[in-house]
């Protein structure tokens, strides 16, 4: 028994290996080029198929040893019989993908790729609905049961239904947050890593070409290669066509609704950054990078198009009014002022003559002199251009504009948390997601369920200042957080109507200046049937979303407090700023 038990696992070690060979081989696939590359790619994959089926045989063997071995009464290690389950879905996985490949390398070497592009993609939907596409090759879908057509893929149109159930949150932020978390779960976009969309970017030529257009076939090829290198590492989670059929959706509603089949090649990089996975600095210093002129400067115009791109998410999400609104001009402005009134601040330092300081501080004092004095500025004092610290210390206060931004980077890092404590509304222990801990009531704490839904307690009220906590507390946190709950006890609600703070950067939305440039559609299809469609889908959510609740501007702000915590940034959210 003892032999045959080593044999098996011999077995197991030689599929686990010729498994691992097969994968690195599908993980250097890549986009093909023309007709005559995917001609080439489809050899290499035929001959890789072909190495299949005996890896299918032998793990249908192994299989049946385990089998047998239990018949006989001989009991496998538990690690072993995982990970012949684990092997077996990894066969399975690979025969799939190389069909999948297979077909749609056929069809590009029939046509050249757009078409086979489209045919790969028509595998997204089930009877009775059709995927086909327009001669500007935009896909919409046909439900030939209800004789309808639809420019949204049907699980897009599920996707979006299913969001207004959020519209309960009370907050706009983590409304959006919520909501953005949705789609991007949808889309597995959570598991691309930012290096390896940038990598694609680059490898498929889109550098320094951001203010040309790119068109749906290529989306498709740079989509194909990114959910390639998501599937190879997630092959059971990632359908690859559903979810690049829902990417191209998604992109067309935010930056093409009227579905002219072509968005800039900065909104398409844009959309696919804010939705990836990655560290927020380093997606901030990237999309500076992307408007940034070879001086590695911005003005006005160029940030007013990032941000324009930008706000086009929420906008989406039927939530753009709790953010200042679709113009972008108010943010633009907020940005350099505050980039002068550094510069300023900086120019009145001058150079370093305390004790101790190191030539090397003086030489850093010295060039940020230099650099203030070659700052080009108007007749006011303003200056023209901004640096990446400026956009970085601009983006650090959280305007309101981008605030939702690193609210969605906090949900995700919130959502695998579990807090040692219990909620005092609904009683769930431990805590998952975020923890509301009250700073003026002694040791009550909410989950985030009743926090967003603003459930109160006997003597807690929504008026209290709260602390938000990402990940568990320290024992320092909780003493911190005592001392401020005394404290505030002693302080009477008309102090803190008086000292309100604000966790975010408003943005001052009347007495604008001139409007900035922002990518206007184009007039191809402005009259064309369907062109509204993707603005019904936005007007739905914002109806949806603002149901119940007053005029932005006519509706009194009471304040919500939400002071910051240690590790996160933590935020004051007004109704006003709610959207209530």
């Amino acid at each position: 028994m003892l032999q045959r038990v080593r044999t098996f696992t011999t077995s197991l070690e030689e599929l686990a290996a010729r498994v691992q060979a097969a994968e690195a081989a599908r993980a250097s696939w890549r986009a093909p080029g023309d007709a005559r590359d995917a001609r080439a790619q489809l050899d290499a994959v035929s001959r890789a198929r072909a190495q299949l089926p005996p890896l299918r045989r032998l793990a249908d063997e192994l299989r049946a040893q385990a089998q047998q071995l239990a018949r006989d009464n001989v009991q496998l290690p538990d690690h072993l019989r995982a990970r012949l389950d684990d092997l077996n879905s990894r066969v399975t996985a690979l025969n799939a993908g190389g069909e999948e490949r297979a077909r749609q390398l056929a069809g590009v070497a029939r046509d050249g790729g757009a078409g086979a592009a489209q045919g790969f993609l028509a595998g997204s939907v089930r009877p009775p609905w059709e995927r086909a596409v327009t001669p500007a090759n935009v896909p919409y879908y046909i439900n030939h049961e209800l004789e309808t057509t639809h420019w949204d893929h049907p699980k897009m149109i599920e996707l979006m239904n299913s969001l207004a159930d959020l519209n309960e949150v009370r907050f706009s932020a983590y409304r959006t947050a919520l909501k953005l978390r949705t789609v991007q779960k949808a889309l597995c976009m959570h598991m691309l890593q930012l290096p390896a969309a940038l990598e694609a970017f680059d490898s498929h030529g889109l550098r320094a070409q951001n203010d040309r257009l790119i068109d749906i076939p290529d989306m498709i090829t740079v989509l194909t290669s990114l959910y390639e290198v998501i599937a190879a590492e997630n092959p059971s989670l990632v359908n690859v066509p559903l979810c690049l059929d829902l990417s191209i959706n998604w992109l067309l509603n935010v930056y093409d609704s009227q579905r002219t089949g072509q968005i800039r090649v900065l909104s398409f990089k844009v959309g696919l950054v804010l939705l990836c996975k990655g560290h927020l600095e380093e997606k901030y210093r990237y999309l500076f990078r992307l408007i940034a002129d070879p001086s590695c400067r911005v003005d006005q115009r160029k940030l007013g198009l990032l941000l324009h791109d930008c706000i086009q998410v929420p906008r989406q999400l039927g939530e753009v009014a709790a953010f200042g609104g679709s113009n972008i001009e108010p943010s633009v402005r907020s940005c350099f002022e505050q980039a002068s009134a550094t510069t300023k601040e900086g120019s009145k330092g001058g150079t370093l003559d305390r004790k101790g300081a190191t030539e090397k501080d003086k030489d850093k004092e010295k060039e940020k002199e230099e650099n203030s004095e070659k700052t080009e500025r108007d007749a006011d004092g303003q200056v023209q251009q901004i640096e990446a610290f400026h956009f970085l210390q601009w983006l650090q206060k959280e305007p309101q504009s981008m605030v939702w931004l690193p609210v969605l980077h906090r949900l995700a890092a919130a959502e695998s948390a579990k807090h040692q404590a219990k909620c005092n509304i609904c009683k769930d222990y431990p805590i998952v997601g975020f923890r509301y801990r009250c700073l003026k009531c002694f040791n009550f704490d909410m989950c985030q369920k009743c926090f967003f839904s603003g459930r109160k307690a006997k003597n807690h009220k929504l008026t209290h200042p709260m602390q938000e906590y990402c990940t568990a507390t320290t024992s320092g946190e909780d003493v911190r957080d005592f001392t401020r709950a005394l404290r505030n006890k002693f302080k009477s609600a008309r102090y803190f109507k008086k000292h309100p703070r604000v966790g975010y950067l408003p943005v001052q939305t009347v007495l604008e200046g001139d409007a900035l440039e922002s990518p206007a559609p184009s007039p191809q299809h402005a009259c064309g049937a369907g062109a509204g469609a993707g603005d019904d889908m936005h007007s739905r959510l914002v109806m949806s979303a603002g149901a119940g609740r007053g005029s932005a501007t006519t509706r009194h702000a009471r304040q919500v407090r939400l002071y910051r915590s240690v590790s996160f940034l933590l935020h004051d959210w007004s109704e006003l700023y709610a959207g209530r």
